[in-house]
């Protein structure tokens, strides 16, 4: 028997992740997260892990464990849960909180296990012990997974911060004791590998926004992640300085802020939140909002400001707007016309560029170096990382001693494998991603992303063809709909009608009264046509009607 480690999302790229560990017929995942498109996936909502090689081996899996809340790491439980079924889900009390809210939405059952950071637990052949870390939202933990083979650890997203805003800390003793016992391969979160030093601790942020209010005369509206709860407790409280009011604009932040007050992850006097409805009867000096849009999404709350397009709050000179975030890979151009539309509409928009409002929840070099220390793992396999970050962390590795055969490159799809104590690359599994848009059931096939890209980048031309019904032959001139680009000349679409004359005129009358070989030759032929005379390879959709 051997002991696999596969990971099915996160690594290689940031988002989704997803990793499986099995021994024998044994298996548990660990997270289950999304991650969010880029301008490359139009139309798309949300990415998910391909969940096709669970269901294979849905009979082994007895268990997600949860490191913490973020939708990177738990965003994907409510489309997999239904594909794969009721798996026993175990995480902490904050990161369940949130998943029953939104396993209740969709009317998913799940069987909801709260654990206890330093509290070991047994799942069949793994002993699985959490280990409380920090990040950017409460209650996370790392989780090392005593196996028969060794102990190997996941460290999940984490930072050690040592001034964390709700005052819990690393535990610091239990990872240098794991370390000491034995730890055979360490899964580190890489994403920071190329950032040197330690980073900034959450708290800092206070002192930017304690400056930062004394500023502002007006409205200020305040737009981070909002699962970043750390962040809002740190708004929160300066509002409670500068005796200002708070609203939250935003469903999910709104959803996330509720459950923290009720589970007493947040700190918040009484009446010192009010309701967007309220905000008329204040003074603008009395104002903080609280909003989602932080990454430019379309139809969140800020960008439907900033396009003035939301009913209940305008902007006007003299508010202003503190985005604590920075952008996501492949969101930047969303944020910047976020940024930019604010700017026309009177505001002082201030973010990472301008003034430390937003600190990273992730290891910079030194606090990866120091991981590494305390867990003395005898092998590394770098994950939640682009291949970029994890060959840093190789760098970082060597520093403190480590050769080359103790250092594995994971990549999506292809794991570890390990037998006594021997370590080695697996054999391959499936691993892709499943784009999901809200209405699409199963997601979307990845060619209909291509088409969609295709037009957006090269234009659509519809060929209607009108041909007798019992011979095949062209009753008329076939006639153009073009969009995205134009002729360039009149002689073209004459040239075109003259093409497709000839490529229909040389079949013979089976052929051509076969209408799907009909319109695979004009498509062919089209995009040669296209290419050579407009130096474009626009989406051809040929249309033929029998009279």
């Amino acid at each position: 028997m051997a002991l696999e480690i596969i990971p099915l999302g996160g690594t290689g790229e940031i988002g989704k992740n997803l990793n499986l560990v099995r021994y024998h017929d044994e298996a548990v995942l660990i997270d289950c997260g999304i991650s969010f498109p880029g301008e490359d996936l139009p139309g798309v909502d949300l990415v998910i892990p391909d969940p096709s090689y669970l269901v294979e081996i849905r009979e082994q899996i007895g268990a997600i464990l949860l490191t913490h809340g973020h939708e990177d790491h738990v965003g994907a439980l409510p489309y997999l849960l239904p594909v794969l079924g009721e798996i026993p889900i175990y995480g902490t009390d904050f990161t369940l909180a949130l998943i029953e809210h939104k396993l209740r939405e969709r009317r998913i059952r799940a069987q909801l296990n709260t654990i206890q950071p330093g509290e070991p637990f047994q799942l069949g052949s793994f002993a699985v012990e959490p280990v409380r870390v920090t990040h950017s939202i409460p209650d996370c933990v790392s989780l090392a997974l005593h196996t028969p083979e060794g102990t190997i650890v996941f460290t999940g997203d984490f930072k050690f911060d040592h001034t964390p805003v709700d005052g819990v800390r690393t535990d610091f003793n239990r990872l240098a004791r794991i370390g000491d016992e034995g730890v055979l391969v360490l899964f580190s979160d890489s994403t920071n590998a190329e950032r040197p030093g330690w980073g900034d601790s959450e708290s800092k942020v206070s002192d930017t926004f304690y400056t930062l209010f004394a500023q502002a005369t007006g409205r200020i509206l305040i737009t981070t992640f909002a699962s970043n709860l750390h962040r809002i407790q740190q708004a929160i409280d300066m509002a409670e300085v500068y005796d200002r009011r708070v609203a939250v604009l935003g469903r999910r932040m709104e959803q996330n802020i509720e459950i923290a007050i009720q589970r007493g992850y947040l700190r918040v006097s009484p009446n010192r939140m009010v309701s967007a409805r309220q905000l008329d009867e204040l003074r603008d000096d009395q104002i903080v909002v609280l909003t989602t849009g932080s990454q430019g999404e379309p139809l969140s709350a800020l960008s439907q400001i900033a396009a003035d397009e939301y009913p209940r709050l305008k902007i006007r000179p003299g508010d202003m707007v503190i985005l604590s975030a920075t952008p996501i890979p492949g969101n930047e151009s969303l944020v910047w016309r976020t940024v930019n539309r604010l700017v026309r509409l009177g505001a002082r928009v201030v973010y990472d560029g301008i003034a430390p409002v937003h600190v990273s929840g992730h290891a910079y070099q030194e606090e990866l170096k120091l991981a590494i220390s305390l867990l003395k793992p005898k092998y590394l396999a770098p994950v939640h990382g682009e291949p970029r970050h994890q060959a840093q962390y190789f760098e970082l590795a060597r520093q403190l001693g480590y050769t080359d055969d103790q250092l594995f490159l994971m990549e999506n799809g292809r794991g570890l494998r390990i037998r006594n104590g021997k370590v080695e690359y697996a054999e391959p599994v499936p691993a892709g991603r499943l784009l999901i848009e809200e209405g699409v059931e199963g997601g979307v096939p990845e060619y209909i992303i291509h088409d969609r890209r295709q037009i957006a980048q090269e234009g659509m031309m519809i060929v209607l063809i009108t041909v007798r019904a019992q011979t095949g032959d062209l009753l008329e001139d076939p006639q153009f709909v073009i969009r995205g680009f134009e002729w360039q000349n009149e002689i073209q679409p004459e040239l075109a009608r003259s093409t497709i004359h000839e490529i229909i005129g040389k079949m013979l009358p089976a052929e051509a009264s076969d209408y799907d070989n009909v319109r695979e030759e004009v498509v062919v032929t089209m995009r040669k046509f296209c290419k050579k005379h407009l130096s474009r390879r626009p989406l051809i959709v040929p249309i033929v009607t029998e009279v």
